[in-house]
């Protein structure tokens, strides 16, 4: 199996559509996430260029450097979470299988299974961690570039979605209660936090 990462869009898209298994939905929601801070970063790079125009300097120049600062800091956090994520791109289907490998083999399916797991929950953290970062974002960006991060965060609830369910369904078939109890309260954790930032985001709007 090739990379799915060295493919381009139209053919992301073909192989997606065919009729193999892989790329599914854990993979299709790594991309949305990776898009998703992208676009977050472009937002935030456009916002920091405009300082720079004549004609735009605030007059709390103070205040300004601290939101710089603070822009500066998302972008470089999104570069990191960015690459993790269009990694997964790749990773899920050859998780996935390996779980479809491990059917028939008990010793090795909760393995595989909690493999499968720590990827999307891993996918579902740095949605967390991007959603929070845009609406930070979101209170220090002003005019018409403000809707791509509409857009973002759009992408992210479905890329947080996405993971979310892509990892409970690797839980219902865990047989270790101690295994299956952890993941549950992790997914859970994940889902409050995700679901608090995403009030955080509309009280913005």
């Amino acid at each position: 199996m090739g990379k799915f990462t060295s493919l381009s869009l139209s053919q992301y898209l073909d192989q997606l559509s065919s009729d193999e298994p892989v790329p599914g939905g854990g993979s299709v929601s790594a991309y949305a996430a990776a898009l998703a801070m992208g676009l977050s970063q472009m937002v935030a790079r456009i916002r920091l260029k405009r300082k720079k125009k004549a004609g735009m300097m605030p007059k709390d120049e103070k205040k300004e450097t601290e939101d710089c600062k603070t822009i500066q800091k998302i972008i470089e956090s999104l570069e990191k979470t960015r690459h993790d994520a269009f990694q997964i791109v790749d990773l899920d289907p050859q998780i996935y299988q390996e779980v479809i490998a491990s059917y028939g083999h008990p010793e090795k399916l909760e393995d595989s299974l909690q493999n499968s797991f720590r990827l999307q929950a891993d996918l579902a953290f740095l949605a967390v961690m991007a959603r929070e970062w845009n609406t930070i974002l979101a209170g220090l960006v002003r005019g018409a570039i403000k809707n791509d991060l509409l857009v973002s965060a759009a992408l992210l609830e479905a890329a947080f979605r996405g993971a979310y369910h892509t990892a409970m369904i690797n839980v219902r078939y865990m047989k270790d209660p101690q295994h299956k109890e952890r993941a549950e309260k992790a997914l859970e954790e994940l889902k409050l936090r995700f679901e608090k930032g995403n009030v955080g985001a509309s009280q913005r709007s």
